[in-house]
């Protein structure tokens, strides 16, 4: 295991006292829940920034999960529990496919 760096920060006083109240809810020092708050705190970010590349299709379920450090499964646990739909809304491509399919059809079949 590396060996940890130290550093040095200011916090408000209202802050402190409110991690404070978290260390001592799981009996731990300020230090150790100071590192709890920040890993929770980055992997929230991580998730929401996932989901929503996701969601703009600037990553699969795959890329996602990498991102997460989860697997394909869960991922998709992940998604379905912020109500990020799976399987994206065809509708739009199905009218426009179909409308195209009619065009054709009514201009008559010819292969090549």
């Amino acid at each position: 295991m590396e060996k940890g760096m130290k550093i040095i920060t200011h916090f408000d006083p209202a802050l402190l006292k409110r991690v404070d109240a978290y260390a001592a809810k799981r009996y731990a020092d300020r230090s150790t829940a100071i590192q709890q708050l920040v890993s929770i705190a980055l992997r929230e970010i991580n998730k929401k920034e996932a989901i929503q590349a996701y969601r703009d299709g600037r990553m699969t379920i795959r890329q996602c999960a990498d991102m997460l450090g989860v697997d394909y499964f869960e991922m998709n646990e992940i998604l379905n529990a912020e109500g990020v739909p799976i399987v994206p809304d065809l509708t739009e491509d199905n009218e426009t496919l179909l409308s195209t399919l009619k065009d054709s059809l009514a201009k008559g079949f010819e292969p090549k």
